[in-house]
């Protein structure tokens, strides 16, 4: 490492804060002249470093805030799927499952095969289609006959109006068909096909994903039965890239937990995952009499198991808004609580006075105010460097 240069003013006789701890202590230990007093206070020794210093120190800012103070509500919790990334895949056509492409446990991609269903309900509704198409076909023809001849004053008006009466009814008729066959899941691209002798038969309806997801739960078995709207899906696809954490609110911590309120879903004692309570159940459970607090968590590396019971942590509601700063940033110094400041090239040890203490968090009295730049992680190194420093100069702290 760099050398770490230690620029240490200050040292002029200066009353003492009238807040500060153990003076008369500090004033015995270091004679009547004490080279590191602060005024007004703020504190006189100032560590000069370098980039490169900084950065082997590990040093990162932060800022003073406001929000609660320690307070942490342990609950239990269960991994679901978001239900907003599941669907039920089943036929809209009853018919007799011909083939079937996908199984329990396979990856697909929206718009993949996972079987094949025959239906002559299918057939009957493409049949229709096409005869309306054909019908079309032979009506319009008699009615461009129909406008020009009337146009040239050589047919009556009664002959021009059946013929665009029957184009008409023509049209209505084909619109009805693809109705028809919109809701059995025939979009237009596949209708223009119909009449291709390439496609397959008529009756065959192609079931494809409707979204990209791993196959869950598959009920297709070749040569069954499947009718329309079963109440047990074909398929069922879920998407695990993000899921829910549903935790369990009892009685006494329903009043302690917020929306917006930080989470931590603790899968080991190493292994922690931290989020946010998304929502919280406006009612309590008929069954279990319990509130629901739910988070929404990014899965991409499959950390999270739908199904798993886990732990949750929950940030405490009424632990107030108070002016806060990371507990990692509070280092002793000559029995007071500091915190380093940036300043000019710098850092500077602030004296503060603490409240509240929390495991992440101490409540900030005096010394900073909300927005203030800190250090918030490497302060014990800079507290390490000024000591050795002083030392070396002859400074005791």
């Amino acid at each position: 490492m760099a050398a770490i240069s230690l620029a240490l003013a200050g040292c002029d006789d200066a009353p003492s804060r009238p807040d500060s701890h153990d003076h008369d202590e500090t004033d015995a230990d270091h004679g009547s002249e004490s080279a590191h007093d602060h005024e007004d206070g703020e504190a006189h020794d100032l560590i000069s470093l370098s980039p490169e210093d900084r950065q082997a120190l590990g040093i990162a800012l932060g800022a003073v805030s406001t929000g609660p103070v320690g307070g942490w509500i342990e609950l239990p919790g269960e991994v679901r799927f978001d239900e907003n990334r599941i669907a039920l895949v089943s036929a809209p056509v009853e018919g007799v499952i011909r083939e079937v492409h996908a199984s329990m446990g396979d990856s697909v991609e929206a718009g993949d095969l996972l079987a094949i269903v025959d239906s002559r309900e299918l057939a009957e509704a493409k049949a229709a289609y096409l005869s309306a198409l054909a019908s079309l076909e032979l009506v319009r023809p008699e009615f461009e006959r129909e406008r020009e001849l009337f146009d040239r004053g050589v047919s009556t008006e009664s002959r021009f109006q059946t013929a665009r009466r029957e184009l008409e009814e023509a049209r209505i008729a084909v619109r009805s068909a693809e109705f028809q066959l919109d809701a059995l899941g025939i979009d237009e691209a596949a209708r223009d096909t119909l009449a291709d002798p390439e496609t397959g038969a008529l009756s065959r309806y192609a079931l494809r994903a409707p979204m990209s997801g791993v196959i869950t739960q598959r009920h297709a078995v070749r040569g069954e039965f499947a009718e329309a709207g079963d109440v047990m899906p074909t398929f069922t696809i879920a998407d695990a890239s993000r899921v829910w954490v549903d935790a369990a609110i009892y009685g006494p911590d329903l009043m302690r937990v917020r929306p917006g309120a930080r989470a931590r879903i603790r899968l080991s004692e190493s292994e922690i995952i931290e989020t946010e309570v998304s929502f919280v159940a406006p009612q309590i459970g008929a069954e279990t009499r319990t509130g629901l607090a739910r988070l929404i968590v990014d899965n991409e590396t499959s950390r999270l198991m739908p199904g798993a019971f886990v732990t949750v942590e929950l940030e405490d509601g009424q632990a107030g808004r108070l002016l806060r700063a990371p507990a990692s940033a509070v280092q002793t110094l000559n029995g007071e609580s500091v915190i380093f400041v940036p300043e000019d090239d710098g850092f500077e040890p602030r004296p503060v006075r603490l409240g509240r203490r929390g495991a992440d968090f101490v409540e900030i009295v005096s010394g900073l105010q909300e927005g203030d730049p800190i250090v918030v992680t490497g302060a014990f190194a800079l507290k390490s460097e000024l000591q050795k420093g002083a030392f070396g100069d002859g400074h005791n702290h």
